[in-house]
């Protein structure tokens, strides 16, 4: 056997077991609210809600003019209400 066959080998029993899944994000079983990729969709999806960014690992919320919002490597927006309904939580602004 190569290193090269040794190295697929370690690869595979890694996604089996769910380790590799495991080291990158912690897995949240709590549902997350509707997400938009962009602010005007989800402005559009509640217009008489306040639109936050909402980092689905941290399960955190963050308002316009935060330091977070919109900046953080994972997340999204989403409508206040729903956020709240699931969970989330608000992230303040440092």
């Amino acid at each position: 056997m190569n290193n090269s066959m040794l190295a697929g080998l370690c690869a595979v029993a890694g996604l089996m077991t769910g380790a590799a899944a495991s080291a990158a994000q912690p897995y949240h079983r709590e549902p997350l609210p509707p997400l938009y990729v962009v602010q005007s969709a989800a402005q559009a999806a509640c217009p008489t809600d306040q639109v936050l960014w909402v980092n689905w690992v941290a399960r955190k919320s963050h308002v316009p003019g935060d330091r977070w919002y919109a900046a953080t490597k994972t997340g999204a927006y989403a409508c206040a209400q729903p956020s709240a309904a699931v969970g989330i939580q608000p992230g303040g602004a440092d």
